[in-house]
């Protein structure tokens, strides 16, 4: 099989599908046996560092939608591949299978957290991925329901391929590499003890809730941990990004990958009380790395996390404030915690979601949900 993949991401300092791309590949090199694979990139200044053994097409500067998909099949036709991955969209003319990957159809179930452009556009070309593609793949067993919910022709080519945890997501392995941490922290202005919070600033991340809660918390503790706020700012997040300023909040904006492990070790906790996530990958990685977990009762996320986090109403900011106070107050519940997120975290490994993935497309997806 020769599989091209669609990482026009990869270098955008953007989050989650840019995380999506390499977790992937780093999944398929280590394969025992790896498919021939092109990855077809573009140049957004930075070195990308792929492995070796996979071709990489690069295509020159980052094109805007739909010039981006035009530039897709291009390369395509270049390729000659057998199957072509994408996030969410396809090219209107693919000379080859298609799998297309949703992630969340966030833009369906909440068209409201995204400005109105921005949601049409989603849903129009998304829409139409998911008619002409062979086979469509998603994350979570949540996102597999909200597919067929919103696009019920589908059934029949939906495969569930849970996302994995990059192997820099670990616990320290020993008590000399905390001094390497500490100076990624410093770099971005930021000191120990905090509260993590991490993802994209965008209205269904909840942390206008979030803030309340960490107000009130600070109203109700002689001492209370700073609070970090990791993620690029999103549409209309001005005044909330100056309301967490003006409480103490640091904001580091977007962190490269191979700095997050930094931030999720020293934490003392990450909060995660999203609205509507399709998976969440910040939960499984803070797990990973040994910090317990706060999170949203909704949608994927207790599917994802099992019993090993703190699962929490994030409609309610008193109970957002009682479960950081518990977090910190009670030791055994931490560390508690803490082995549970280690062992859960065990599940996700990019080599296996790999394996999901192409025998998905061995089987053109069909009669797989």
């Amino acid at each position: 099989m020769h599989l091209a993949i669609n990482a026009s991401e990869l270098g955008r300092g953007r989050g989650g599908n840019e995380s999506y791309i390499m977790g992937l590949i780093e999944g398929l090199v280590a394969l025992s046996s790896p498919p021939e694979v092109s990855v077809l990139t573009c140049e957004w200044g930075v070195d990308l560092h792929l492995p070796p053994i996979f071709r990489q097409v690069n295509l020159g500067p980052y094109r805007r939608l739909p010039f981006l998909l035009w530039q897709q099949t291009r390369a395509l036709r270049r390729v000659k591949a057998d199957w072509y991955l994408s996030n969410f969209f396809l090219p209107l003319s693919l000379p080859c299978k298609g799998a297309v990957v949703v992630h969340d159809l966030s833009f369906r179930a909440h068209p409201e957290y995204f400005p109105a452009s921005v949601a049409w556009y989603m849903r129009l070309l998304t829409g139409w991925a998911v008619r002409q593609a062979e086979c469509v793949l998603t994350v979570s067993e949540f996102s597999r329901r909200e597919l067929l919910r919103f696009y019920p022709a589908a059934k029949g080519k939906v495969s569930v391929v849970p996302n994995g945890v990059a192997r820099e997501f670990a616990p320290l392995a020993s008590g000399s590499e905390i001094g390497m941490d500490i100076r990624t922290l410093s770099s971005y202005g930021v000191t120990s003890p905090y509260i993590l919070a991490l993802g994209n600033i965008h209205p269904r991340k909840n942390l206008s809730r979030l803030l309340g809660a960490y107000l009130r918390l600070k109203e109700h503790r002689a001492s209370t941990p700073n609070m970090v706020w990791v993620g690029a700012s999103r549409w209309g997040s001005g005044e909330l990004l100056d309301r967490a300023r003006s409480a103490g909040v640091v904001l580091t904006g977007f962190v490269a990958q191979e700095d997050l492990p930094a931030f999720y070790r020293c934490a003392v906790a990450l909060v995660y009380p999203s609205l509507y996530e399709g998976f969440g990958l910040p939960p499984i990685e803070a797990m990973a790395c040994g910090t317990p977990v706060i999170v949203s009762d909704r949608t994927s996320l207790p599917e994802v996390v099992g019993e090993a986090a703190l699962l929490v109403d994030p409609t309610d900011v008193g109970k957002l404030t009682e479960a950081m106070s518990r977090l910190l107050d009670e030791n055994g519940l931490r560390e508690r915690l803490r082995e549970a997120g280690l062992e859960r975290s065990k599940r996700y490994t990019w080599p296996r979601a790999a394996r999901r993935l192409l025998a998905a497309l061995d089987r053109g997806c069909y009669n797989s949900s």
